[in-house]
């Protein structure tokens, strides 16, 4: 039966007044047994009978119940309820009581940044208990294989360090009020699932060394799905002086002798970027430039040169290495040599 009809009703019952309290609090834990009594006030319990309202609708209409209990609480029970007494002998009804609200708390454990992990990373969890009250400590779990408490603490957050964190650990919270000696049942679990991090394949488009001046590119295989970024180190592994690339790709256009040496690359996504690991080192050696030169061989003293004469020339071949020391082979030949790198 709807509240406000019952309340049409008031006017022509006697002015006894009920009085709801609740036991123990007005701010209970789920799980927990919560007491409502309804009072009639100076006509004692005898002869009555109580209709108990949730919300304005009737829960327990025209029952003897009085306390009315509610065990192992939900937060489902949550309402506001009220009460009416009605006394069979003389006809005599109550007014409907006063409102108290019920407020069922409930632990709710969430993780920060997600639970899903990858190795190397924290994270952080909070433990809320949904209702206004204060004064609360929180109690911390591993719930796998079994419950292990950790320290009590009276803030609502945990922190579990990159070393700590173990794929499949399971934890639980709990709250309890400083003025109460009940504690909340148990949160929902949070799984912390980490997964290893992926290392990338760096390979080169050369199978030996790279010739100066000649291209080369570097490939990061990353086989994972898109939206990774591409970091290059070159002859240490130093963040602060990576190369950031769009592309699994790092070309050299025209390789120069300080070009060698050994290179790394790892692969980034996300905001804060999460890293894989860096790929295995790869040497790119640099075998040197070539040089040819002509060089006329006839004294500079030769006042003149008749017509007819056979000019010899020398044609020089310099190879430079990677130190910039160069060494100079002189090759035999007339002005009309060809010259190619088979010459060596």
């Amino acid at each position: 039966l709807d509240l406000d009809l019952i309340q049409m009703f008031n006017a022509s019952a006697g002015h006894v007044k009920a009085v709801v309290s609740v036991s123990p609090d007005n701010h209970v834990f789920r799980g927990e047994t919560v007491t409502l009594r309804c009072d009639i006030q100076g006509e004692g319990d005898t002869g009555w009978t109580y209709s108990w309202y949730k919300n304005n609708y009737s829960t327990y209409p025209h029952t003897t119940y009085n306390p009315y209990m509610i065990s192992s609480v939900t937060q489902y029970d949550s309402g506001t309820y009220t009460c009416r007494g009605y006394r069979g002998r003389d006809s005599q009804s109550s007014e409907i009581s006063n409102a108290v609200t019920l407020t069922v708390a409930q632990a709710v454990l969430s993780v920060s940044p997600q639970s899903w992990l990858t190795e190397g990373d924290s994270v952080s969890l909070s433990c809320e208990v949904r209702d206004s009250s204060t004064g609360w400590t929180f109690s911390w779990y591993r719930a796998v294989p079994y419950r292990e408490c950790l320290t009590p603490v009276t803030h609502n957050h945990s922190y579990v360090s990159r070393d700590a964190v173990v794929n499949g650990d399971q934890y639980q919270c709990r709250g309890a009020r400083n003025n109460r000696p009940t504690t909340s049942q148990y949160s929902n679990i949070v799984t912390l699932t980490v997964h290893v991090k992926p290392t990338p394949e760096l390979t080169s488009s050369l199978t030996g060394a790279a010739l100066v001046g000649n291209p080369v590119t570097l490939h990061c295989k990353l086989d994972q799905s898109a939206g990774w970024s591409f970091y290059w180190s070159r002859h240490t592994q130093n963040p602060e002086n990576e190369t950031n690339t769009a592309a699994n790709s790092y070309n050299i256009s025209s390789v120069a002798p300080s070009d060698g040496g050994q290179y790394w690359c790892r692969a980034g996504r996300g905001n804060p970027v999460y890293y894989t690991h860096y790929s295995d080192a790869i040497w790119l050696n640099v075998t040197g430039e070539e040089q040819f030169t002509i060089f006329n061989n006839i004294s500079s003293c030769q006042p003149s040169v008749k017509v007819g004469t056979i000019l010899d020339y020398k044609c020089h071949y310099m190879y430079c290495g990677v130190l910039d020391m160069c060494t100079d082979w002189p090759l035999e030949g007339s002005s009309q040599l060809h010259f190619s790198r088979n010459m060596m």
